[in-house]
This record gives structure tokens, C-alpha cells and sequence, in this order.
């Protein structure tokens, strides 16, 4: 699709619970990578993707967002906050942005999560964006079933990597849902670009039975009804952390301090 995203929501409310205590003090989206905290590092990315307005939903004990970025003017953005304490699941802050999205396309992500693209190849944000549909499109990272690290978000059945010249963006149907036999699958890479049709699909979502709501659970009721979303996989050589404990925080620091 053509550039017509303008909007961000990043989710930056959890907890920290496994990078305690210091995280009682600092959240953890403000540990510094390099010469910045992990959310600068993205704020800086959706700004290369020309994105001009930014709500980030935060919860209460992390007053220090907004007060290191502000309004955005700094960087040339716009600065929302929305306040939603801790409980609700990761599909909350996307039914937190409704009415700010004011039915426009957006990007979804987390805070904590850092995606760094191969040097001298287009940022893998603008790669999604460009590659975009309409209703809901996700980056992936493509792993062997039986080599799925802890804690992936898996979205369905993949294609052999190695079948095409390049991860290129395709067509995903409820025919890939089912992945209990697949051989390689598509893992959810923390960047997502969501249409209007999001919030039904999150209200006709129920929750799970710890009372949160999930966005790939409502993705994947949405896809079962005969819809379908782009999935762009990362390249081998970009790298992800997802900077919710230790070791992943530090493998950052060591993989993207100058």
C-alpha cells in the first residue's frame, strides 16, 4: 500500500517483573542501549517511517515516559499518553487507541521490543508499511518447529525460507492457522499494522481465563472467519530483541552499542 500511516500506538505498560528491582525504580522501556533508552531507539524508528503521531499507553507507575519525551516536539512528532494500569493483556492498549485512532490504519508495537535491520536494506517498519493491507499486517520471524525459542507468539504455518530468493510478504489464510505438523512457522515479530477492523474483532475476543485479552487471539479468530493478513518475515540477518529480562537486554547492548 501507499505511505498513508501516520499513527503509532506503542504499548509500554507492563510491569518489568523479570528485570526487578531496578525496574521498581526505571521502566524498563527507559534502559539504555547505546547512547538511548530502548523506546528512543523506536521512537526514532517509526520517526524514519514518517510517523508524525505517537500515543503511547503507559501504566501509572511509569510517569517517567512522558516526562523524558514530552510532547514529541523534540522530535518533531506529536506526544500522546494514555494511562491503563496493569491486568488487562496486550490487547487492551490496542482498545485504548480507538477513538485517538479516529478510524485511521496505525502502527501497533511494544516498547521493550528493539528491531535493528541489515545494514545497506530498507528498515524492516518500512518494509511492513509498503508492504501493508489494509485491515492487519504483521512482521514475522520464521523459525523451525522444533527450534522455537520461549516465549514466541506463533501465528501459523510457513513456507520453507529457503524455497524463495528473499522473505518476501504473503498472503495468510486460515489454511495456515493450524500448524501442529508444519515444519516451519511464523512467529510474531512486535510490529503490526492494524486497521479499524481490529477494535470488533478484540471486543468479539473473549479473554483468557486469566481475565486478559490477547491480540493474536482476536488475529486468529479474525483470520478463521475467512479473512486474511500480510505476513512480511524479518530477514536472517536482522535482529530482534524483545528487552523484557536480563539476558535479552544485554544481548542488545552488546549487539547494537557503537
Amino acid at each position: 500500500m501507499s505511505h498513508t500511516i501516520t499513527k503509532a500506538v506503542v504499548a509500554a505498560g507492563g510491569a518489568g517483573t523479570k528485570m526487578a528491582p531496578i525496574t521498581r525504580l526505571l521502566p524498563k522501556e527507559l534502559l539504555p542501549v547505546g547512547r538511548m533508552p530502548i523506546l528512543e531507539h523506536l521512537v526514532r524508528d517509526l520517526r524514519e517511517a514518517e510517523i508524525t503521531d505517537v500515543l503511547f499507553v503507559i501504566s501509572s507507575r511509569k510517569p517517567q515516559i512522558p516526562a523524558y519525551f514530552g510532547s514529541g516536539a523534540a522530535y518533531g512528532m506529536s506526544f500522546s499518553y494514555r494511562v491503563q494500569d496493569d491486568g488487562a493483556g496486550p490487547g487492551a492498549p490496542v482498545l485504548a487507541a480507538e477513538a485517538w485512532a479516529a478510524g485511521q490504519p496505525f502502527i501497533f508495537t511494544f516498547g521493550d521490543n528493539l528491531i535493528r535491520g541489515a545494514a545497506g536494506a530498507a528498515a524492516p517498519l518500512q518494509r511492513l508499511i509498503g508492504a501493508a493491507s489494509a485491515d492487519c499486517s504483521v512482521l514475522t520471524r520464521i523459525f523451525r518447529s522444533d527450534s522455537i525459542p520461549a516465549h514466541e507468539t506463533l501465528l501459523g504455518a510457513a513456507d520453507d525460507p529457503g524455497s524463495c530468493l528473499g522473505p518476501e510478504a504473503v498472503s495468510f489464510g486460515k489454511d495456515r492457522l493450524d500448524h501442529a505438523s508444519a515444519p516451519w512457522v511464523h512467529a510474531c515479530a512486535a510490529r503490526w499494522v492494524l486497521g479499524p477492523v481490529i477494535f470488533d474483532a478484540l471486543r468479539d475476543c473473549p479473554p483468557r481465563p486469566n481475565g486478559e485479552l490477547y491480540l493474536i487471539d482476536a488475529v486468529r479468530r479474525w483470520i478463521s472467519a475467512s479473512n486474511t493478513l500480510t505476513a512480511l518475515p524479518l530477514r536472517p540477518d536482522d535482529l530482534r530483541f524483545n528487552c523484557d529480562n536480563w539476558e535479552t537486554y544485554h544481548d542488545a547492548v552488546a549487539a547494537l552499542s557503537p
